[in-house]
């Protein structure tokens, strides 16, 4: 009863993990050719990005870019998708973004 009950749970689990989603942003500079990189501590540079775990389709840009304008504090306008990945193995999805920044005249 007890290995029956722990393949119930492994298989349960299996195909109702929750996924997690990795949201990476291009942004442009307005005026040159340039994009926003962040840098850690070590100087290692990186697309602003976010990780939920929330279930959002990488199509709901309109979920998305308010979920990029609280997180990363980017006022941004989403443009296309630029790159999607499903690792179903590790259950992530991995979206690069192509942004245009809100701000008019600045």
């Amino acid at each position: 009863m007890i290995i029956l009950l722990s393949s119930i749970n492994q298989i349960f689990n299996r195909f109702f993990q929750r996924w997690k989603f990795h949201f990476y942003a291009i942004l442009p500079h307005p005026t040159e050719a340039k994009i926003l990189m962040l840098s850690d501590e070590e100087n290692n540079c990186f697309l602003p990005n976010i990780c939920i775990n929330e279930d959002i389709h990488p199509s709901d840009f309109a979920t998305i870019q308010k979920v990029i304008e609280q997180e990363l504090k980017i006022s941004a306008n989403i443009l296309y998708y630029a790159h999607n990945y499903d690792d179903k193995s590790q259950c992530e999805i991995k979206t690069i973004y192509v942004l245009e920044n809100n701000y008019l005249g600045k």
